[in-house]
């Protein structure tokens, strides 16, 4: 995914130091996501980062699967056809519709509700470093709860073979899946 989209707050002060609070708590929560990487039977790079989220699997379950939530925390031009075969749709141009070609595409392909979400990702226009191969690669959320009324989240991407598209991929997701699991850490949070 793209460079995650934080909400500016407009001009006035009050605003403005909301803003700086919620980018202060992003980043701290960026410290506390760990890489839990690692090579899978195949030999193929299984890229993972966990984190621990003080708020309970619904509450997790809802900012990934609800449309305005996911626009609250993730991206604003977000569209969700929540269903199996459904797909999650992130449009970076403003006024984005769903099904624009430019739109980072991902079909919902199973899940248990306020557990585990598995994607598999679409051809599009635009799309990462290494987009050719992009639709080689799976996404697998995987939320945990924990005896403390808290959830440890995985974000997973499998399908990382040899070749410099892969390559690509790998180090862009690396960059920026800490910071989309940072934001929902955040979102989440606050929500709870």
């Amino acid at each position: 995914m793209r460079d995650l989209v934080l909400a500016a707050f407009g001009a006035l002060a009050v605003a403005g130091l909301a803003a700086g609070a919620a980018i202060a708590q992003t980043k701290a929560d960026l410290a506390v996501v760990r890489d839990t990487s690692t090579i899978d039977q195949t030999g193929a790079r299984l890229l993972r980062d966990t984190v621990r989220i003080h708020a309970t699997p619904a509450v997790i379950w809802r900012a990934l699967t609800d449309q305005g939530a996911y626009r609250a925390w993730a991206a604003p031009q977000s569209f969700i056809d929540f269903r199996v075969g459904g797909l999650l749709e992130v449009g970076f141009q403003p006024g984005a519709k769903p099904g624009d070609p430019a739109n980072l595409k991902q079909q919902i392909v199973g899940y248990l509700p306020e557990r585990l979400l598995v994607f598999r990702n679409l051809p599009s226009a635009g799309g990462p470093p290494g987009a050719a191969v992009y639709p080689q690669l799976a996404i697998i959320m995987e939320i945990a709860p924990q005896a403390d009324g808290a959830s440890e989240v995985s974000l997973s991407q499998v399908g990382y073979q040899q070749g410099a598209d892969f390559d690509a991929l790998y180090r862009f997701f690396k960059t920026h899946n800490p910071e989309y699991l940072a934001a929902l850490k955040a979102y989440a949070e606050a929500a709870h």
